[in-house]
């Protein structure tokens, strides 16, 4: 009989699709998911009229109830799991991880964000037998085991209309998004950016024609193909985030060169400077001709293949 894993995890701009995916098509286990965040779906008015009054009179939602039965109810079907993997456990009520680590032989708590920019509980996290996390310090100062991101798409041959290429979230980098978009307009370096923002943000800052805004989030498993028809992955890193992000891994399976703020990404075995530039300071901007014109420099296969998506599940579900 097939070994059994279950899989808790936000829905997050389509991540947990792509972890889904991965398990399922990588690893040895029959894959349960469980969508921490699903939304429930009202089946008539009269339960849309029933959780107004449910809201307004006893403080009880009925959409949170139903998500929360959801889970229970998936966790529950199987008498037992060989392997449990939870991204953000503080998503769960007590009582469903509580069932969760129960039913299972082995559990494992994935952080994919530092403990500074989205706190876990303590009490949630040492129930767990083992915690990974992609920010060194976190893994410093409580003992988590460290893993990095992946790549899941490679290279192809692509045409090339772009020097350098930026997708993000609008938050407070956008002020050094700006800062190296007027540089790269000033050098010629032709460039493009969208900027997501959530309808109820407004954007204040005044941006360079090259740098779009878009209201629709681009799913996690396409947002890499913005990159396909630039040289370099523009990468702004959070100002509370030791761990490197997706980007410098997905420069790596896509062979694009990087830029990047995130001094980290010297202690990856794979950077070299002709691949990949480190701007220690923003209001000191040089990016050397040779970097854009210079080709990119393969790294060995097995460096390569050590950060893909199937290693990582390898890795995960060792």
């Amino acid at each position: 009989m097939k070994k059994k894993l279950l899989f808790i995890a936000p829905n997050y701009y389509g991540f947990n699709e792509v972890v889904y995916q991965g398990l399922q098509s990588y690893s040895d286990y029959e894959v349960i998911e469980i969508d921490s965040t699903k939304p429930y779906k009202y089946k008539n008015i009269g339960e849309r009229i029933f959780n107004f009054f449910l809201k307004t009179f006893k403080g009880h939602n009925l959409k949170k109830i139903k998500t929360e039965l959801y889970i229970q109810q998936t966790i529950e079907r199987s008498e037992e799991y060989d392997l449990l993997l939870v991204n953000r456990p503080d998503m769960l009520t007590e009582q469903a991880l509580e069932t969760a680590i129960a039913k299972s032989k082995k559990s494992k708590a994935i952080l994919w964000d530092s403990i500074k920019k989205i706190p876990q509980s303590n009490e949630y996290l040492a129930k767990f037998d083992n915690v990974l996390s992609f920010d060194p310090d976190d893994c410093y100062n409580y003992g988590f085991t460290p893993i990095t991101n992946f790549y899941f798409k490679e290279a192809q041959n692509w045409e090339i209309k772009f020097d350098v290429a930026l997708l993000i979230t609008y938050d407070n980098r956008i002020h050094d998004a700006i800062k190296l978009f007027q540089y790269f307009n000033s050098q010629g370096i032709k460039a493009k950016a969208r900027i997501f923002v959530y309808k109820k943000d407004q954007i204040k800052e005044k941006l360079p024609e090259n740098m779009e805004i878009i209201e629709q989030i681009i799913p996690f498993k396409k947002s890499c193909e913005y990159y396909f028809d630039s040289k370099v992955i523009l990468d702004l890193s959070h100002p509370h985030q030791k761990g490197l992000s997706f980007r410098p891994f997905e420069a790596l399976g896509l062979k694009k060169k990087l830029i990047t703020t995130a001094e980290n990404v010297k202690s990856l075995e794979f950077y070299n400077t002709t691949n990949i530039l480190y701007l220690q300071d923003i209001n000191n901007i040089e990016i050397p001709e040779d970097f854009l014109k210079d080709e990119y420099l393969n790294p060995d296969s097995q460096i390569t293949k050590r950060y893909s998506l199937e290693n990582w599940v390898e890795n995960v579900t060792s």
